[in-house]
């Protein structure tokens, strides 16, 4: 990205949003955490602020940040000014759109509390929440190649575009990215499923005790809704389940 509202205009767009409220909850949280300056845009073409999120309400969880530099009248006139919060969330661009619920005091000094967002943006190549194989599920995955044989894997995460899978080393020649896949056979909840694929990436050779292993990126071609929604669904009970057991540990350390 040239320039900062490139990198706005890319985020703030469908493909990287995501509308989970343990979504938002996570990135709020991994946002105050990082303690690292966001940049905050009150509106279009205006100049960018820095700021940082101090901390998150304990009545409803909205985010209240530093008074903004430069500043903007102190923060007194913003009540009700909507306004775009930029940061990085483990080195991924990091997005809110959020509006200034009042000036106020934090610790002697003054800050914003602004509305809980709805909505988290996150520029990354995955539009989707990823989530690993339900704890007592087959996790087998059955490869369906065009002129090979077939080829037998475990399934490390699955999301709604796609999954990723570790295989042993195919018998008759190499998976390239871009190699369509005539199926892609796999359980959830029970269900076998079997949808068309592309592999997307191809890891180096390793080892898994005393086997060879390779990871490979899979994309879903064709899916149909039903199937995505089912997925999709998946990955949100078992982000929440992530939430709540961090959660418990934080309460259990305090």
């Amino acid at each position: 990205m040239s320039t900062l509202q490139e990198t706005i205009n890319r985020l703030f767009s469908d493909p990287y949003k995501l509308e989970s409220a343990s979504a938002v909850e996570r990135a709020l949280r991994q946002l105050v955490e990082g303690r690292e300056l966001v940049t905050v845009i009150l509106r279009h073409g205006a100049q960018p602020h820095t700021s940082m999120i101090l901390a998150l309400d304990g009545v409803d969880g909205a985010p209240i940040i530093d008074d903004l530099q430069p500043e903007a009248d102190a923060g007194r006139t913003l009540a009700g000014m909507r306004l775009l919060l930029l940061g990085r969330v483990q080195g991924v661009y990091t997005g809110f759109q959020s509006e200034v619920q009042a000036h106020i005091v934090w610790n002697r000094y003054g800050a914003l509390r602004l509305a809980l967002p709805t909505t988290v943006f996150q520029l990354q190549r995955r539009a989707f929440l990823r989530a690993a194989p339900v704890p007592g599920e087959s996790n087998r995955v059955t490869l369906q190649r065009r002129g090979a044989r077939i080829l037998d894997g475990l399934c490390e995460d699955i999301g709604g575009g796609g999954m990723r899978v570790r295989i042993g080393p195919p018998r008759d020649f190499p998976l390239y990215a871009g190699e369509k896949l005539a199926a892609v056979q796999f359980s959830l909840n029970g269900k076998a499923l079997a949808v068309a694929g592309e592999v997307c990436s191809v890891g180096a050779m390793g080892r898994s005790g005393a086997e060879p292993r390779q990871v490979l990126g899979l994309r879903f071609l064709d899916l149909p809704e039903a199937v995505r929604e089912q997925i999709i669904q998946h990955t949100l009970r078992c982000d929440r389940q992530h939430l709540r057991s961090t959660r418990g540990n934080l309460a259990g350390g305090v």
